[in-house]
């Protein structure tokens, strides 16, 4: 199966899923981590990339509800903070429509910190939300939670 285009975006930051941590699983624990790579390229200024089973499926379908949110009401905050300390992003709307954007990637979280500070625009967010609704249709939230 052809997995191209399950990424999403937000700023320079692009996390690509490439595919379920353990596909058959069926405990909400095991079926729910994702196999991504995550990088934020600035040209000219900062690489960074991280891969690895750091994101679960849960982490980003509690995300996409803050987002819708912030979205429809041009206020608030939306924040993806996985279990795993190698991705985190928090977006907050400002005054004038801006998003306040702060990102921490790190390959190696003992030993690198990497963190990223910017402004973007709200017309970032439909697309986030589309992308995570596709990327959430492919490897939807498994099981429940003991």
């Amino acid at each position: 199966m052809n997995l191209d285009g399950l990424t999403f975006q937000v700023g320079p930051l692009t996390v690509t899923v490439h595919q379920g941590r353990v596909p058959d699983g069926t405990d909400s624990w095991d079926a729910n981590w994702l196999d991504v790579a995550a990088e934020v390229d600035l040209p000219g200024q900062a690489w960074v990339r991280a891969t690895g089973p750091f994101l679960m499926t849960s982490d980003l379908a509690g995300f996409l509800p803050e987002l819708r949110r912030m979205h429809e009401t041009l206020t608030g905050t939306a924040d993806l903070h996985p279990l795993e300390p190698d991705l985190r992003v928090h977006l907050e709307c400002g005054s004038t429509g801006q998003l306040l954007t702060e990102i921490e990637l790190t390959p190696d979280h003992p030993t690198q910190s990497h963190i990223f500070e910017l402004e973007l625009d709200q017309t970032y967010l439909p697309g986030i939300i589309r992308q995570l609704d596709t990327i959430l249709e492919r490897f939807p939230v498994r099981g429940r939670p003991d």
